[in-house]
C-alpha cells in the first residue's frame, strides 16, 4: 500500500473548494511533503460559478464571477528534514453584483442591486518545513505569506481599492504507518490581522482618497488530514477543516473627506467543512477516486450583500495517471449550494436559488 501514499497527491484537486466560508478560495496542500527525494508539481483549475441572483426589482443575474486557479510547489529532502516552498490562490471575492441593477436605478432605489461587485484575490505563498523524528512522527512548520494586490470592490454606495499583505505562522503534526499507507495530519495557522492600504470614494468615477484604519483579518484555521488503507489497493481519505471567519472580518472605514464615502465590512460566520473519499488503484499506472464534501452555511437568511449560499455540497471525481517519474491527475467536481434569501437593512434583497458550482483540475507532478 505504500505506492498510494503517492496517490492522494491526485486526491489535492478534489479537495480545494470551489466555494467555501469566507474569502477562501483554495487550501495549503501539504501532501507534497511527504514525497520522498526532490519532487515538483503545477496545477490549476478552472470554476464555473452557476449563482444566480435575483432582486427585489425581479431582476435575476449571474452574481459570481468564474476562476481560474492555478498552483505551483516545489519539495526538496536533505536528511531528516523536507522544505517546501509552495504559491496557490487562497482567498477571492468575484462578484458582478452591480450589474444587476434594473431600468430606471438609481431613481427609485428599489430597482438597484445591494450585491456589490468585486474583483479581489488573495495570493499565498507558503515556505514549509518537515522534520521526521522517527519513521512514524513528524512535525511541520512555515509561514504562509497573504497578499492583496490592487483589490477593487463596488457597492452601491461606494468605491473601494485595497493592498496589504501579511505573514501568518503554520504549525503541524503527523503520524504515519507506511504499511498500511496510514497518515493522520494535523495543520494549525492561528488568527492574524492584516493592515490594508485603502483608499475610496463615492463611485469609479470618482478619483480614490486615502482611509486609514482598514483591516483584514486570515482566521485561525485547524484542519485533520486523514488517510489509510482499507482493502488491497484500496484507499480511505478524507479531511476536517474548521475556520473560525466570526472574528476574521474585512473591514474599511468611511471616508468623511470624500463624499463622505460610507464605510463597508462583511459578515462572514465561522465554518466547519468535512470531506470523505475513496480512491482505487486499478494498475501500476492508473487510479481513480471519488469524494463528497460538505460544509455548513450561516443560515437560510442573511443581511451581508456578499452572501450568496447557505452551504454546499460537493460531489467530485478523479483519476491519476504515471509514468516513470511523471504523474497525470485530473478531477471533476459538481458543487450544490444552500439557498438564501439575502435582505439588507436598506429593504434591498437578493434571492438565491437552485444554483451550483461545476471545476475541473488538472495537476502534472515530477519526482527528481
Amino acid at each position: 500500500m505504500k505506492i498510494l501514499l503517492n496517490f492522494t497527491l491526485a486526491a489535492g484537486l478534489l479537495a480545494s473548494p470551489a466555494l467555501s466560508g469566507g474569502w477562501e478560495a483554495g487550501r495549503l496542500d501539504s501532501s507534497m511533503m511527504y514525497q520522498d527525494g526532490m519532487y515538483a508539481e503545477v496545477g490549476s483549475s478552472s470554476i464555473d460559478y452557476d449563482i444566480n441572483g435575483t432582486t427585489q426589482a425581479s431582476k435575476t443575474h449571474k452574481m459570481a464571477k468564474d476562476q481560474t486557479r492555478t498552483n505551483l510547489g516545489f519539495k526538496a529532502q536533505y536528511g531528516d528534514f523536507d522544505i517546501g516552498l509552495a504559491t496557490y490562490m487562497s482567498g477571492a471575492i468575484q462578484l458582478d453584483g452591480q450589474s444587476a441593477h434594473s431600468t430606471g436605478c438609481p431613481t427609485p432605489a428599489a430597482l438597484c442591486s445591494v450585491v456589490p461587485t468585486a474583483d479581489v484575490t488573495v495570493d499565498s505563498l507558503a515556505l514549509l518545513a518537515r522534520y521526521r523524528i522517527n519513521d512514524n512522527m513528524s512535525v511541520l512548520g512555515g509561514l504562509n505569506r497573504y497578499e492583496v494586490s490592487n483589490a477593487k470592490v463596488q457597492s452601491l454606495t461606494g468605491y473601494y481599492v485595497v493592498s496589504g499583505d501579511e505573514m501568518a505562522p503554520i504549525a503541524g503534526a503527523a503520524y504515519e504507518n507506511k504499511e498500511i499507507a496510514l497518515r493522520v495530519e494535523l495543520l494549525l495557522q492561528t488568527e492574524t490581522d492584516v493592515t490594508l492600504n485603502a483608499s475610496s470614494s463615492l463611485s469609479p468615477l470618482v478619483t480614490t482618497t486615502a482611509v486609514t484604519g482598514a483591516k483584514m483579518v486570515i482566521p485561525q484555521t485547524l484542519t485533520l488530514n486523514f488517510q489509510s488503507g482499507i482493502a488491497e489497493d484500496t484507499l480511505l481519505f478524507g479531511s476536517v477543516h474548521k475556520a473560525d471567519w466570526k472574528t476574521a472580518q474585512i473591514n474599511i472605514p468611511a471616508n468623511a473627506g470624500n463624499g463622505p464615502t460610507p464605510a463597508i465590512s462583511s459578515d462572514f460566520a465561522n465554518r466547519t467543512a468535512y470531506s470523505v473519499g475513496i480512491g482505487r488503484k486499478l494498475s501500476d499506472s492508473i487510479s481513480v477516486l471519488g469524494s463528497y464534501s460538505t460544509e455548513g452555511g450561516g443560515g437560510a437568511t442573511s443581511t451581508d450583500p456578499f452572501t450568496l449560499t447557505d452551504g454546499s455540497q460537493t460531489l467530485a471525481l478523479g483519476a491519476r495517471y504515471s509514468y516513470e517519474n511523471m504523474t497525470i491527475s485530473g478531477g471533476y467536481s459538481y458543487t450544490k449550494v444552500g439557498d438564501v434569501t439575502m435582505t439588507h437593512s436598506s429593504g434591498l434583497s437578493s434571492t438565491y436559488t437552485d444554483n451550483k458550482v461545476t471545476g475541473i483540475g488538472l495537476k502534472l507532478g515530477f519526482s527528481f
